[in-house]
């Protein structure tokens, strides 16, 4: 045996395995010498320590930033407690008049991102003089909506574009053609609609070469006055700001006013009118720099830096944090900046047109950041940018999503700067919005009632953080009920709301008074449904006011109590023969062709003659006309009642008489229920040239309403489109429009006692009133017209219930900004409130609704603070679930009606239909109680 001794480690061989071949080794560490086991014993053991106790510790240091970081938030809070109404915006006083270059690291080397010219040479910066452009595109011939044949299905909303018109899918794939001429629907250009302003603004514009524009609509933002520019640019550039009247009232609130030459400091103020669509998103849709943004380069020199020197016709931003529209798309419904319905139908349509997945186009990211544009006006980029907006109307109003798209497909559009992010940064001071608080304060104020109903911010958005719930009932669940229930959810924490109503089924007048042929209207269901869902909501059917529930047992058991169930009866014209069968309102033949339970045996007379009277020249008139009209294969595929879907399709009615007591001037109809009708197939229009003539009243009234001139000038292109064809061909469709007519009996049939056989009218002539006002007088002249059924468009009518004030003339509740009053104006309803068509009268769209509820939760947040509403114990939906049961009533929550529903999906596939309606109470209630 042998050892070899290396440093502190000692390898012994032993030879008593050799018969085996084997060696074994073994190690031995070197015993330390006394004085170094104290030199690392401390260390060791802290470390043994820390190994067993690390988890304790990283708790204990949890705690302690927790700890931390409370006591800033309390801080914090307590502060802006003390001083609600002046949070500092920091980020804004840092940002305004800051004009340092942004700059980034390229090759190692710090550079500006916006490399402008020296400040000497911007001072002779002249206007580039444009040269021939070499694009295919030569002229842009811009269509308007009367140029259309059919409408348009706008997927997704309710919003109509008064620029567009309807332009079909057709004609949107026929834009996207390129030749020397291309026809195209615009965003920006239609004679007879967009924005109206002041005939000295138009001037304005037209002189400016150079334009830096902003807007801000709905007051939701402030105005920030340029910096940096060069005072050669200050003498060639226009500032322009377009306002609606919303944000001038909350600018001159603030003190923000224009002065007597039209300008704040050096923004030309231009004030518009006639918005084209309830969303301000899509209202603020132009070329512009973003209103939450202060411009601070000199405009010569960002044009020559991003346009002249790259030789590029337009330029525009890449997106700060993606890269494909597929991705944006997802960012777009998790922000909840658009529903996940709309942004679906957008994205399967880029998918079918095979949209790449591409996350750059030609070595730029394929995705925009549109808070910045800067164009040059050729043919080509006009119909780039006209492209883009009709897309952004036809989908969702996310321009991200649509740029790629349209610049992807329009190929001839070569030259477009994508500058980097960082460029934009150094355009624009990013200012922010304005806190939501203040925005929401951005509203015109009113007084009356005796106090002032000013709605602060503040108040609008009360939170309500007692442990006491606040109980609150809608009845009614139409777009009224629904708006009013989203916005209470959204202002108080607190809330639990029920919302009743006396159908087993949700949604009111969108299931029930919608035109089957008008899908992409009803389409605000899926944002009900959401908040029917939301964990403080419930909705209970088949609850009736006034027979299962009264007014006082809902007052006793809840806080507030918002009525919402619009109006479910009829005016009456209170002439002879109106109770003859065949007379009918246009609402109970709606209801019947809808499927509504309470009308779903009606028998309207559509065989007896080929004529029908229609008694109203409003939109509810033309729906009826028009379903009356169009071609039964184009309805097979709605959701229109298989009952009524049988009964038109052996329907004898050719001829549709539409009577008014005015003239075309007058007629209470909007042009995209007009456009509509006038656009159906092998329809033809009749319209005497007698009652087309107008008088110098008559140019008044179209001189101060854009939109009366609009139907005048589309009836008068229709009639002159029919002059000289045949009237009377068997089987032709016809759409009479009778005007100057008011109906004095209608008259009862020889041959079937007891039924209509036409409508005696009597002429009228318009008489002035005075405010440009013109009113139907009759002339003692009578005429006939033979006809087998009368449908009657002369309003909805609200019923009252027991314990309710009401008004019977008008049909409506006495109110203040939504809130019961009774008596006297002053006297109101502690706790009762009001919506909708109960609170307004039957006018309006469905939107207007969402400004109404606006209203309403407005005047319910100021109760809450100023007047005690809200205090004191109430049982809420537990005392009504008690008093149901009690009263033993069948209600149909809203897992109910989900059966309901999908009973109705599922019958509409075995149809090819969206659904195919239960139109009975015991068929409704029968698929609300089957087992899942």
């Amino acid at each position: 045996m042998f050892s070899s001794t290396n440093n502190s480690v000692s390898i012994s061989v032993s030879d008593e395995e050799s018969n085996e071949n084997r060696i074994r080794a073994r190690t031995r560490r070197k015993r330390k010498k006394p004085g170094h086991r104290t030199t690392f014993e401390l260390p060791r053991y802290f470390l043994r320590i820390f190994l067993r106790y690390w988890i304790v510790l990283v708790f204990l240091l949890a705690v302690g930033l927790l700890l931390f970081e409370s006591t800033r938030i309390i801080t914090k809070s307590a502060k802006l407690k003390r001083s609600p109404d002046s949070i500092p915006n920091k980020k804004n006083e840092g940002n305004l008049n800051r004009l340092d270059p942004t700059t980034k690291v390229i090759g190692g080397v710090r550079q500006r991102c916006l490399k402008l010219l020296p400040p000497e040479e911007l001072e002779h910066l002249d206007i580039l003089e444009r040269k021939e452009s070499s694009s295919p595109v030569k002229k842009l011939v811009y269509l308007t909506g009367t140029d259309s044949s059919s409408p348009v299905r706008v997927n997704g909303t309710t919003r109509f574009n008064l620029f567009t018109g309807n332009q079909t899918f057709t004609e949107r794939e026929n834009s996207f053609q390129v030749s020397e001429t291309v026809s195209v629907h615009c965003g920006f250009f239609n004679e007879n609609g967009g924005f109206r302003i002041k005939d000295e603004d138009k001037k304005f514009m037209q002189s400016c070469r150079v334009v830096v524009s902003t807007c801000a609509f709905g007051g939701g933002d402030n105005l920030y006055q340029p910096i940096g520019m060069s005072k050669a640019s200050t003498q060639k550039v226009c500032y322009v700001a377009f306002w609606d009247d919303v944000t001038l009232a909350a600018q001159e609130a603030e003190d923000q006013r224009i002065g007597e030459n039209g300008y704040i400091g050096k923004w030309r103020i231009v004030v518009v009118k006639d918005l084209p669509f309830v969303d301000q998103r899509l209202n603020g849709k132009i070329p512009k720099v973003d209103s939450k943004s202060q411009f601070r380069r000199d405009p010569l020199g960002v044009l020559d830096a991003l346009l002249w020197r790259t030789n590029s016709v337009l330029a525009i931003s890449e997106h700060g944090a993606r890269s494909s529209v597929y991705d944006e798309a997802k960012a777009v419904v998790k922000k909840h900046k658009a529903t996940p319905e709309e942004v679906e139908v957008q994205i399967n349509q880029y998918r079918h047109d095979k949209l790449p997945e591409d996350k750059r186009f030609n070595g730029k990211k394929a995705l925009c950041e549109a808070s910045v544009i800067v164009r040059e006006h050729t043919p080509s980029t006009n119909l780039f940018m006209c492209l883009w907006f009709n897309e952004v109307v036809r989908y969702t109003s996310r321009d991200q999503l649509s740029f790629p798209y349209v610049f992807w497909r329009l190929k001839v559009l070569k030259k477009v700067n994508m500058f980097p992010v960082c460029t934009r940064k150094d355009l624009v001071n990013s200012m922010g919005h304005p806190p939501r608080y203040e925005r929401r304060s951005k509203f015109v104020t009113e007084s009356g009632g005796g106090k002032s109903k000013s709605l602060t911010a503040r108040r609008l958005v009360t939170r309500c953080f007692s442990s006491r719930p606040l109980h609150v009932c809608i009845v009614g669940s139409g777009p009224a009920g629904f708006y009013t229930a989203d916005k209470l959810l959204k202002a108080h924490e607190g809330a639990r709301i029920d919302i009743i109503d006396r159908l087993p089924t949700p949604y009111g007048l969108v299931r029930s008074g919608v035109a089957p042929d008008h899908p992409e209207t009803k389409i605000a269901i899926n944002q009900f449904s959401r908040v029917a869902q939301h964990e403080r909501c419930a909705f209970y059917g088949n609850v009736k006011l006034g027979s299962d529930l009264s007014l006082s047992e809902l007052r006793d058991l809840y806080h507030v109590v918002v009525l919402a169930y619009g109006a479910e009866s009829d005016k009456n014209l209170g002439i002879p023969g109106e109770s003859l069968g065949g007379v009918f309102s246009a609402r109970e033949f709606v209801w019947w062709y809808n499927g509504h339970p309470d009308y779903s045996s009606l028998k309207p007379d559509l065989q007896s003659s080929d004529t029908a009277v229609i008694l109203g020249q409003g939109n509810v008139a033309l729906d009826v006309a028009r379903i009356l009209l169009r071609p039964t294969t184009e309805l097979a595929s709605t959701d229109i009642a298989t009952h009524a879907l049988s009964a038109l399709e052996e329907s004898s009615i050719r001829k549709v008489y539409l009577v008014g007591r005015r003239g075309p001037v007058q007629a209470a109809l909007t042009a995209k229920e007009l456009r509509e009708i006038l656009g159906i197939k092998n329809l033809h229009i009749r319209i005497k040239e007698t009652d087309l003539s107008v008088t110098p009243a008559d140019e008044e009234e179209m001189k101060s309403s854009r939109a009366r001139k609009r139907i005048y000038e589309l009836l008068s292109k229709a009639a002159a489109a029919e002059k000289g064809t045949s009237e009377g061909d068997c089987g032709q469709r016809e759409l009479h429009f009778v005007f100057f007519r008011q109906p004095e009996r209608f008259l009862e049939s020889d041959e079937s006692k007891g039924h209509v056989s036409g409508v005696n009218l009597e002429k009228t002539i318009l008489e002035s009133v005075g405010s440009g006002k013109q009113i139907a007088v009759g002339t003692g002249e009578f005429e006939d017209i033979n006809c087998s059924m009368v449908l009657k468009a002369i309003g909805y009518k609200s019923v009252p219930v027991n314990g309710l004030p009401f008004h019977h003339k008008k049909g409506i509740v006495p109110n203040v900004r939504g809130r019961v009053v009774s008596g006297d104006i002053s006297e109101t309803e502690p706790g009762l409130y009001v919506c909708g068509w109960l609170k307004r009268g039957p006018v309006g769209i469905i939107a207007t609704n969402l400004y109404c509820a606006e209203e309403t939760v407005g005047s319910i947040s100021q109760d809450i603070e100023e007047e005690g509403v809200g205090k004191g114990e109430k049982e809420g939906s537990k005392g009504l679930m008690q008093l149901l049961e009690k009263k033993e009533v069948k209600k149909i929550d809203f897992s109910g009606w989900e059966k309901i529903d999908a009973k109705e999906k599922q019958m509409g596939i075995d149809r090819n239909k969206p659904r195919e309606k239960l139109v009975t109470w015991e068929d409704l209630l029968a698929a609300a109680s089957a087992d899942s």
